[in-house]
C-alpha cells in the first residue's frame, strides 16, 4: 500500500526537507510488519474502499491539526482535498468506524518513531555538553463524562457524580534539543507519576540524561537510573534531609553525599527489583533572584559526580531549563486544543492521544527544518505560527500536482516562518491572571440530570 504522509514521493524525500520524519513513517506504513500493529487484519478491506489505512491516517491528522476538531469537519475536508470521491457521503460513521479500526498500539509507534527521527536529526551544538538529554514531566488532560471513561479514567474523589469529568494522567519524555515527544505513559489519577515514568525508563539508553523537577528526585527512581547506566538531574525531594556534616564539599554550596534509603519501599516499585543501601549523589545549591520576588533557594541531586566536567553553574542552568516542557505541554494542550479529547471510550482516547502528539512532532520538524534554514534559536520559534503554516501548506499542496513545487512552497513556508519570531523574553515576569471575566453561571453542583428536572418543576 503506497503511502504518503503529505502526499510527495519518497524520491523527493530524499531531501532534507520533512526528512526527518515523514520519509521515515512513509516507510514505516508501507512495512507489512508496520501496517500489522496499525490496523486490525481485513479491516480496511470494505467494499467501498474509500478510508483505506493512508486516508483515514491523513484524516485523523488533519482532524488534530484543525481548529475545528469535529468528524464532520475532517471528512467536508477531505473531500475538498481529494482524499474522497466527491459522491462520498458527508456522514462521519464510516470514517468513525475507519478510526477505530486503527490500533492505539501502533499509533504509539509512529508516536515513537517521528519523535526519534526528529531526535537523532538534531546538531551536536544543540544538545547540551555533549550529552542527550531528556525532559520528563507530567500532566493531566479531561475526556467527557461517559461511563466508559468514567470506569477507565475515573473522576477525582473530591467531585460529585455527574459534576465532574474523568481524567487521565500523562507522563511524557521529551527531548531538550528539539522539544520531540520520544515516549509516553498513560494512566489515571490512581497512577503515580513515578509508576508512569517507570514504564518509560526501558526506551532510555546508557549514556542519556534525565531531567525532572523533585516529584522524580527520590532514591528509587535515582537508583534504578544508575543502574541502567543514565544520569539524573532533579529538584531534590521537599522530604529528603541532608546532614552536610557529613558530606564531602567540592566547592561552594557542591556536596557529594550519601543517601541511606528509606525505610519502605515505593508502592509503584515491582517487588522484584532490588534497591541498593546508599547512594553516593551530588547536591547543588543555587538561587534564583529576580527584582520584586522573593530569593529562591534551589538544590539540584544529580549523578553526575565530576565537579570539573560539570561545574555548578552548568548543572543549575540545565536545570533551569527543564521549564521549556512546562511550555511545550502548553503548546500540546492549550495551543493544539488538547486539554479536552473528544472521543468518548478509552480505546478512542489512546487514539485521539496519540495522533495529537504524532501531529505536534511534525509541528516541532517544520520549526526544527527552520532553524536550520538561518541561525535562530529554537526557543525564538513561535508553535501556533508553525502550526498555522504547515495547516495552509499542507492544505494548498493537496491540490497540486506531485513535483518539486510542493518542496518550494515548504521553502518558502521555512523562510516565512524565521522571519515570524517571538520578542526576546529574558527575566519575563507576567502576573498568572485573567482580565476577561467568565459569565456569571453558578458551578455545576449537582448532576444535570437533576437540575433538569427542578427546571421543569419550577
Amino acid at each position: 500500500m503506497a503511502f504518503s504522509l503529505f502526499g510527495i514521493p519518497s524520491v523527493q524525500l530524499k531531501t532534507w526537507y520533512l526528512g526527518a520524519i515523514t520519509s521515515r513513517l512513509e516507510a514505516l506504513v508501507n512495512d507489512p510488519h508496520c501496517q500489522s500493529q496499525l490496523a486490525q487484519p481485513n479491516a480496511f478491506e470494505r467494499p467501498w474502499g474509500l478510508y483505506s489505512l493512508s486516508v483515514t491516517l491523513k484524516m485523523f491528522l488533519t482532524q488534530c491539526l484543525s481548529d475545528d476538531h469535529t468528524c464532520r469537519t475532517a471528512v467536508a475536508t477531505a473531500k475538498d482535498r481529494g482524499w474522497l470521491p466527491p459522491h462520498a457521503s458527508p456522514d462521519t460513521g464510516a470514517y468513525c468506524r475507519a478510526r477505530d479500526s486503527l490500533s492505539p498500539e501502533g499509533l504509539d509507534m509512529l508516536v515513537a518513531h517521528s519523535g526519534t527521527a526528529l531526535d537523532q536529526n538534531a546538531h551536536a551544538q544543540e544538545r547540551w555538553m555533549g550529552r542527550q538529554v531528556h525532559v520528563v514531566d507530567g500532566t493531566g488532560i479531561t475526556l467527557p463524562d461517559t461511563p466508559q471513561n468514567q470506569a477507565e479514567y475515573p473522576q477525582p474523589t473530591r467531585q460529585k457524580p455527574g459534576c465532574g469529568f474523568p481524567v487521565l494522567k500523562l507522563v511524557v519524555l521529551m527531548s531538550l534539543a528539539t522539544g520531540a515527544v520520544l515516549r509516553y505513559a498513560s494512566g489515571s489519577l490512581h497512577n503515580h507519576d513515578l509508576r508512569l515514568f517507570d514504564a518509560l525508563r526501558a526506551f532510555l539508553s546508557p549514556g542519556d540524561v534525565v531531567l525532572g523537577d523533585r516529584a522524580f528526585g527520590t532514591f528509587a527512581t535515582i537508583a534504578l537510573l544508575i543502574q541502567q547506566g543514565v544520569d539524573a538531574v532533579f529538584r531534590c525531594h521537599h522530604g529528603r534531609k541532608t546532614d552536610l556534616q557529613t558530606a564531602t564539599r567540592l566547592g561552594k554550596n557542591d556536596y557529594l553525599v550519601t543517601w541511606q534509603a528509606p525505610p519502605r519501599r515505593p508502592a509503584w516499585l515491582n517487588p522484584s527489583v532490588d534497591l541498593p543501601d546508599t547512594l553516593q549523589v551530588r547536591e547543588v545549591r543555587f538561587q534564583i533572584t529576580r527584582p520584586g520576588f522573593r530569593t529562591k533557594a534551589i538544590t539540584v541531586v544529580t549523578t553526575l559526580l565530576d565537579a570539573k566536567r560539570y561545574p555548578p553553574c552548568a548543572l543549575a542552568e540545565l536545570y533551569l531549563r527543564r521549564w521549556v516542557i512546562e511550555l511545550w505541554l502548553r503548546d500540546i494542550k492549550t495551543t493544539m486544543g488538547m486539554e479536552m479529547l473528544r472521543t468518548k471510550t478509552p480505546k478512542r482516547v489512546r487514539s485521539e492521544l496519540a495522533i495529537f502528539l504524532l501531529g505536534y512532532n511534525l509541528i516541532r520538524t517544520v520549526m526544527h527544518d527552520a532553524i536550520h534554514t538561518a541561525s535562530v534559536p529554537l526557543g525564538r520559534l513561535s508553535f501556533k505560527s508553525a502550526a498555522v503554516r504547515l495547516r495552509l501548506w499542507w492544505a494548498r499542496t493537496s491540490h497540486r500536482a506531485r513535483g518539486l513545487a510542493w518542496l518550494d512552497d515548504y521553502k518558502a513556508l521555512l523562510k516565512d516562518l524565521i522571519r515570524d519570531l517571538n520578542p526576546c523574553r529574558v527575566g519575563r515576569v507576567e502576573p498568572r491572571v485573567k482580565k476577561r471575566r467568565p459569565k456569571p453561571f453558578p458551578l455545576m453542583t449537582r448532576p444535570r440530570q437533576q437540575l433538569r428536572q427542578a427546571l421543569l418543576q419550577s
